[in-house]
């Protein structure tokens, strides 16, 4: 485990800071070129893909794809940040959005969860016959994290070819843990925004397929209480509780065969800190669990010009094991 030599100034230590600040504040991104591809699934669902590749890229390159974390998608601007971090250096970079989200919205009459991860198998599969010697990285973000995490435990028994390195930033790998967190009133703000956020997506999915199931939230639900209503049953998990424990990525990352990174705050306000120190070594597993940074935050000086300090961190430990694995 690592601790970056970051100091924030008072204001910024506070995680609430952190985790509201570097939620609306985006910053500048390049724009990305982008070509949209839509991936039909066999059950009929269609997912959004949004691939960006670089002039210098060339067949066998590197791709590098990202999932997107709760209440976000292919525009939540962590990924754009990072993807225009990645392009010049000839990574090809393919942002999605997952079932339910983003213009998947209109594309899918499932929603996704946290144990999606069968959805992101099925964008692997897809990435290498764009390009059957491509070199996958899979990166996620706080649920998003994952979801991709769980892959790469479950790819232990069932391979996923192409899949070479993982990274996750915020994950929440013990869900039940996670959601405890969220629950505490210090955090309603969080759990109230997450919940509010959902119901409007089921309403706004219900538009597009008005054959779908009606659910009956209440006025102001939890994020727990929209999990037992909706995502639950959608999921085809008997409770929140039931989803929580079964698509957890904490039991399969011991399992990790690739290189991968784990980073998170110690301060972040829902993504509990333990489950973290508590995984066993692994010579393929790299955990950085950083004092400061809230929630997808890490707001402060990076030394680069920048204020968002850890995402040249995870960008340069990317394009570091890609370097690592050429020399292999």
């Amino acid at each position: 485990m690592s601790a970056t030599i970051f100091q924030p100034l008072p204001f910024l230590g506070n995680p609430h800071v952190q985790t509201i600040l570097g939620s609306f504040y985006h910053g500048r991104t390049p724009p990305l070129s982008v070509r949209f591809r839509a991936l039909t699934l066999p059950d009929g669902d269609r997912l959004a893909l949004y691939d960006s590749r670089p002039a210098n890229w060339a067949p066998g390159g590197w791709t590098v794809l990202m999932v997107h974390g709760l209440a976000g998608s292919h525009r939540s601007s962590y990924l754009g940040r990072l993807a225009a971090r990645l392009l010049p250096h000839g990574v090809r970079v393919v942002r999605m959005d997952l079932r339910g989200a983003g213009r998947g919205i209109s594309l899918a009459r499932g929603v996704y969860n946290g144990g999606c991860s069968e959805d992101i198998r099925a964008v692997v599969a897809e990435i290498r016959r764009w390009d059957p010697a491509a070199r996958a990285v899979l990166v996620g973000f706080s649920l998003g994290g994952n979801i991709s995490l769980k892959l790469a435990g479950e790819a232990a028994v069932r391979p996923v070819p192409g899949l070479e390195a993982v990274a996750a930033l915020g994950p929440p790998i013990d869900l039940e843990k996670c959601s405890d967190l969220i629950n505490r009133p210090g955090n309603r703000l969080y759990d109230r925004h997450f919940a509010r956020v959902l119901v409007r997506q089921v309403q706004r999915q219900r538009k597009f397929f008005p054959d779908l199931p009606g659910f009956s939230f209440p006025r102001d639900p939890t994020l727990r209480q929209f999990d037992d209503i909706y995502t639950a049953p959608r999921g085809g998990f008997a409770s929140a509780l039931d989803y929580y424990r079964r698509s957890s990525s904490f039991p399969l990352i011991p399992q990790i065969k690739v290189p991968t990174l784990l980073m998170t705050a110690r301060d972040d306000p829902f993504i509990a800190a333990r489950p973290f120190e508590e995984l066993p070594s692994s010579p393929n597993v790299e955990i950085r669990i950083e004092e400061y940074g809230g929630h997808l935050g890490f707001v402060g000086f990076d030394g680069l010009g920048g204020v968002r300090w850890a995402e040249p961190q995870l960008a340069g430990w990317i394009l570091q094991t890609m370097r690592s694995l050429d020399r292999r």
